[in-house]
């Protein structure tokens, strides 16, 4: 299973999760606050370093019916500074509804912080993605 991490990208606030690459399980890590938590770029390469990542997994916030909007053209842009400063492999993702999943998740939690959402959203834009990685047999590559 490739070393992955998880974006769910916002313009404040992008919810950033990684894969466990022995289990293949991912799990939130945090979300970062633009303007409050420092360069996002910054963190993400540390990140990287640290966890060995050669996989970049994006959100891509679909339309129910497919279409892109403006939050998919930034996560498109996002993508795109991800190819141009990392030597990962960077993959869009069908995020469809996975706020709405993360709400179900985080519902009923004595203490939820506002970042919750993101981070748990960029667990399971992730976990989705290594879900079929797993069920084509395509568990050691990034590709789509």
């Amino acid at each position: 299973m490739p070393s992955c991490l998880g974006f769910d990208y916002g313009l404040r606030r992008v919810g950033i999760a990684a894969c466990d690459a022995e289990t293949g399980i991912a799990l939130p890590l945090e979300t970062h606050v633009e303007g409050r938590d420092g360069s996002l770029f910054g963190r993400i390469a540390t990140l990287v370093r640290e966890r060995d990542v050669t996989c970049l997994v994006v959100g891509l916030p679909l339309t129910a019916d497919g279409r892109e909007g403006d939050m998919a053209r930034a996560a498109r842009r996002f993508a795109g500074m991800l190819e141009k400063r990392f030597d990962a492999a960077v993959v869009l993702w069908d995020e469809r509804f996975s706020s709405a999943e993360a709400d179900r998740h985080l519902h009923g939690r004595a203490r939820r912080r506002k970042g919750d959402r993101d981070a748990a959203a960029a667990s399971i834009i992730l976990q989705s993605y290594l879900d079929r990685l797993r069920a084509t047999g395509d568990a050691g590559d990034c590709g789509p």
